[in-house]
């Protein structure tokens, strides 16, 4: 792996701690199985390399051939630790040090410039797609260019040095833990901490890439109660008025809506997806029968295998809702389904739900107005690509209104995920009948 840190400040090898003077500039220390050097071309250029000795970073004992070793952002990480920690504490705290040697602080010399480059960087992540990397929406400094196929050149560029290692430090945790092998690694309390901290050093950080760090980085509640205030403090300073939520909005919805269901009344499913409504409920011994419906040929191979792992047998699929007949009282779930039609198909699919035997009807579908807070187009851009229409409160109140118009129905309104200025992603309805 090689690292190159180039600035025009003239204080570079100051900030990073390193002395020209010292071994001609050389700097060596180990590094698991390798070793890292480090050499200062010129004052304005650093440049690390790391040369492992056997598998450091090696995800599969079988393989072998260890490129990942020579490319892999955990090995950034470590790098960053090893050589550039005094770089990655607080804002305050690094500003405030006082370079000895010059009696000048780093806040006074860090004013110019830097980019880091990585030629050689292992990506194997969804956040790449479309030729374009996810964070790169959201940091204008980052690039990354396709190489072959699973390996990138990655470019951080920030208006400091100390914005640049934090940036590169980020982007090197997220790519990491999103790689196929990165979801197995654990995040303890002092590295929730510190990455936490990390990711408070950037400047004007979009609430979304907060939103990515507590779903993808933390690893229990605790650690989230820990980091909250300190991620609400600083959205607050970028004029945002947020309460974040531990779980995800999928994890919210779930939870809200099976909460709700009664454990005697068989449900119906509508739009199953990966049937994550019926492996709640078995957890929490449902036994009723559960009717799943997609016209996804996918789910229902999906379907079968799921039905096999639990005793009770209580799970049965359809492709088509025109396919569903059944008179006893049902709960039915419409769980993000609805924006996956046009609007007036998704009348007719509320609709035709109503016209079961029901006791209740859960709705639930993206609050458009919530996207800009994920650096969306707010008149160009959904969710997701196969989504038809998004709603703001006021068009979803009004294709309820149509819906349940003249009957006897009792219609609660309610909104689930983080709050930013009032306003939460996820906008849903319980549907109930009256008498």
């Amino acid at each position: 792996m090689i690292i190159k840190i180039k600035s025009e400040n003239d204080y570079l090898m100051d900030i990073l701690n390193k002395n020209p003077d010292t071994d001609m500039g050389l700097y060596f220390k180990p590094l698991k199985k390798g070793q890292i050097a480090g050499n200062i071309v010129n004052k304005h250029y650093y440049e690390i390399v790391f040369q492992d000795e056997k598998d450091s970073y090696l995800p599969e004992e079988n393989n072998q051939i260890d490129y990942q070793s020579y490319c892999a952002p955990l090995a950034t990480l470590h790098i960053c630790n090893e050589l550039f920690a005094h770089i990655l504490k607080s804002r305050e705290e690094y500003s405030k040090k006082t370079i000895d040697w010059l009696q000048r602080t780093n806040g006074e010399l860090d004013n110019k410039a830097c980019t880091i480059e990585i030629p050689s960087l292992y990506i194997d992540s969804k956040w790449f797609r479309g030729g374009r990397f996810m964070l790169s929406k959201y940091f204008d400094g980052i690039s990354v260019e396709q190489q072959t196929n699973r390996i990138f050149r990655l470019t951080v560029a920030a208006s400091s040095i100390f914005e640049a290692f934090n940036l590169l430090s980020l982007v090197s945790l997220f790519t990491h833990i999103t790689n196929e092998q990165g979801v197995y690694t654990y995040m303890d309390d002092n590295l929730a901490q510190k990455y936490g901290r990390v990711l408070s050093n950037i400047k004007h950080v979009p609430y979304c890439v907060f939103y990515l760090f507590v779903q993808r980085a933390l690893k229990s509640e605790n650690q989230f109660n820990e980091l909250k205030p300190i991620f609400e403090k600083y959205l607050a300073a970028e004029g945002l008025n947020v309460d974040l939520k531990w779980h995800g909005t999928r994890q919210l919805r779930i939870n809200f809506i099976t909460q709700q269901l009664e454990m005697e009344i068989p449900v119906l499913d509508v739009g199953c997806g990966d049937f994550d409504y019926y492996k709640k409920m078995m957890k929490l011994g449902f036994k009723q029968m559960y009717y799943a419906v997609d016209n996804n040929e996918h789910i229902e191979t999906l379907c079968r295998n799921i039905a096999k792992r639990y005793e009770e047998k209580n799970l049965t699929f359809f492709r088509s809702l025109d396919d569903f007949h059944f008179c006893e009282k049902l709960n039915i779930l419409l769980a993000e389904v609805i924006e996956h039609n046009s609007i007036e198909d998704a009348k007719s699919l509320i609709r035709q739900a109503m016209s079961y035997n029901f006791n209740k009807i859960f709705i639930t579908t993206p609050n458009i107005e919530f996207n800009r807070f994920y650096s969306m187009d707010y008149d160009n851009e959904f969710r997701h690509e196969d989504h038809i229409f998004e709603c703001d409160t006021t068009l979803f109140h009004a294709i309820i209104d149509e819906c349940t118009e003249g009957g006897p129905y009792k219609v609660e309104h309610f909104f689930l995920g983080d709050t930013i200025d009032g306003v939460q992603p996820t906008q849903g309805c319980i549907i109930s009948q009256i008498g």
